[in-house]
């Protein structure tokens, strides 16, 4: 009798406790699995930085790509010849960022700025394969991430140099031997790392781009740029992106309107100007190279 007692079934009350705990469990895995979802619906990410594509491109396609709700917050460079930033400036010490520049990302409680930081954050929180997926994979991230950025830097000094004789050479050296280095590894590699699309590879798409669109017909010259430049903007989100009015793209700012290239609308006799060497060309004492020099400093 006493061993029945022992394996009989609980009473009716400790039953519905444990059906209750059960339910509650089921509610709260629920939740959980939806609870990203549901916030990033009812709190977008925001993403501060100039009215222009600039260091904030790479951020929003990656954003764009992986589905994360973000919202756009822009500040706009005065007209010439001032180029007042005041719209910025006026609001940079009210942010409490700890280091107050942009691009900046504010989510919940996270107040960040610096571009790399913030690529990597998004990652983190939403698809951290973006880093690598093998230490292998992501060593070489790290690497070319740090080559990108250096790349980036490099041609926004040529694009921002008012006199362009002023160039240093070196600078644009640099631009044509990395994107010559990186063609050449993208012709037996699907993408910068690998097999898989990584984070590195949305900023080098909008570098791509800026660099043929600005310097050098870089997709002409290089058919692996070419075909891994096509595919990237073949995914559906950022097909997609670029397809909407939240793209800027008409005509595409690049850099601020101080920029000597990039920063506005080409004046026409200057829209067919397209070679990373035309900065050292300047320096020609020919009649064409004295009037190109001429370029305003506002283009």
């Amino acid at each position: 009798c006493f061993f029945f007692l022992m394996i009989r079934r609980p009473p009716r009350s400790t039953l519905d406790r444990s059906s209750a705990a059960s339910d509650v469990y089921k509610r709260q895995v629920s939740t959980q699995s939806t609870w990203g979802l549901r916030m990033e619906k009812k709190d977008p990410i925001i993403l501060g930085y100039w009215k222009i594509r600039g260091l904030a491109e790479p951020i929003r396609l990656m954003c764009e790509h992986l589905g994360v709700n973000y919202k756009d917050e822009l500040y706009e460079v005065g007209p010439p010849p001032e180029h007042s930033r005041e719209t910025w400036f006026s609001k940079k010490p009210t942010l409490g960022l700890d280091f107050p520049n942009l691009p900046y990302l504010f989510d919940s409680t996270i107040k960040m700025t610096e571009s790399m930081a913030i690529i990597r954050y998004i990652c983190n929180k939403f698809e951290p394969k973006l880093l690598g997926t093998t230490l292998e994979e992501k060593a070489t991230v790290d690497m070319i991430s740090c080559v990108l950025y250096d790349l980036a830097g490099d041609k926004s000094e040529i694009m921002y140099t008012p006199d362009p004789s002023k160039v240093p050479k070196r600078k644009t050296d640099n631009v044509t031997e990395t994107v010559k280095k990186l063609a050449k590894l993208l012709e037996t590699r699907k993408h910068l790392a690998g097999d898989s699309v990584t984070f590195i590879d949305f900023m080098f798409m909008e570098i791509i781009e800026s660099i043929n669109d600005l310097l050098e017909p870089i997709l002409k010259t290089y058919p692996s740029l070419a075909r891994y430049h096509k595919e990237m903007n073949s995914l559906p989100n950022i097909v997609k992106y670029k397809t909407s009015e939240k793209y800027l793209k008409d005509p595409k700012p690049y850099n601020n309107k101080n920029a000597r290239l990039g920063g506005a609308v080409f004046p026409k006799q200057f829209q067919n100007i397209h070679s990373l060497n035309t900065c050292l060309l300047y320096t020609s004492p020919s009649p064409r190279d004295a009037t190109l020099s001429r370029m305003p400093s506002s283009a």
